[in-house]
């Protein structure tokens, strides 16, 4: 017995009406789709966001892990207090590891990893952790206190489709991680994949439907999600009066819409389980008798338009 919920015990909790307990960990000075999620996962009636911890990175925005997790800190805050000024909803923030694991028995102890164990551990029923970013903290998590595997579902934003290149999973946030990835994989955790090419690649939204739907009607995290995007993909008209109308895919809006929609918004199947191997590609039959969740074909309008319908909701009862 690997843990206490089925894969079947755990689609039945999706598809159902229950509030569904969540802690975000997220990269979120990374680009912009972060951002997008925590709104969502913060405003959402049927979602009690537990936590929010700050994943690490290293791209242009962070030269080492720490300052990634240090910026996706503040980020996070900043963002958090957007949505709810007063505080009303008392989400707390952790900063996240300032390194990558470098052993598969050997955590990355921070603030987050230890705040993740005592959430779960003191948590009635299922805790979803929805892992947008970078694996550490929530891989940390799991050595550090293996039991939590028993309490927890993790929806992991990474890798790819089983069929993408001959396997490879080498997208950005299993990339950075993959001694970490290889522990959410091998520990017996329950696994929620949503993977980034042959999955919420589908999830895009344009500069034009941006604005419509939430430019002066959602508060100020809803203009701030507008300059967001502008700044990443230019504004509605360029210089000489030509349209600009830009997508980007808002990829972690997935793990909120798993949890809202279910099989409306996405295909979910229970399909053996696999790991990477150090190279980060699959690798299958490494446990017969484990199984996991794959999700695929996303329905983009169905979950943009639950996006939008959710934080206009909540700005304009």
């Amino acid at each position: 017995m690997y843990h206490n919920y089925s894969m079947n015990k755990i689609l039945e909790d999706i598809e159902s009406n229950s509030v569904k307990n969540l802690i975000l960990d997220t990269d979120t000075a990374n680009e912009v789709d972060d951002q997008f999620a925590i709104a969502y996962a913060m405003l959402a009636d049927d979602i009690r966001l537990l936590a929010l911890s700050a994943a690490p990175f290293v791209n242009d925005h962070a030269d080492t892990p720490a300052e990634g997790a240090e910026k996706s800190y503040h980020e996070m805050v900043k963002v958090r207090d957007m949505v709810d000024p007063e505080g009303k909803l008392n989400i707390p923030c952790y900063r996240g590891s300032g390194a990558y694991m470098e052993d598969l028995d050997v955590p990355v102890v921070s603030e987050a990893a230890e705040n993740i164990v005592r959430i779960v551990r003191e948590t009635d029923g299922i805790v979803y952790v929805a892992v947008i970013g970078c694996f550490t903290n929530v891989a940390s998590a799991l050595v550090m206190d293996p039991s939590i595997k028993d309490k927890m579902v993790v929806l992991m934003i990474g890798a790819n489709a089983f069929d993408y290149e001959n396997g490879d999973c080498n997208e950005y946030n299993l990339a950075q991680d993959r001694i970490a990835a290889r522990v959410i994989f091998e520990c017996g955790v329950p696994v929620i994949v949503l993977p980034a090419m042959g999955g919420t690649e589908r999830l895009y939204t344009t500069n034009t439907e941006l604005n419509f739907y939430l430019k002066d009607q959602a508060g100020e995290i809803g203009n701030y999600l507008c300059e967001l995007f502008e700044r990443e993909e230019g504004s509605l008209f360029k210089s000489d009066g030509s349209c600009n109308c830009k997508s980007r895919i808002i990829w972690d809006v997935g793990a909120v819409s798993i949890l809202r929609l279910g099989q409306k918004g996405a295909v979910l199947k229970v399909v053996p389980a696999r790991t990477i191997d150090p190279d980060g590609f699959w690798r299958k039959g490494f446990d017969l008798d484990r199984r996991m969740i794959m999700t695929s074909d996303f329905r983009r309008w169905i979950v943009m338009s639950d996006f939008y319908t959710v934080l206009r909701k909540a700005y304009n009862q």
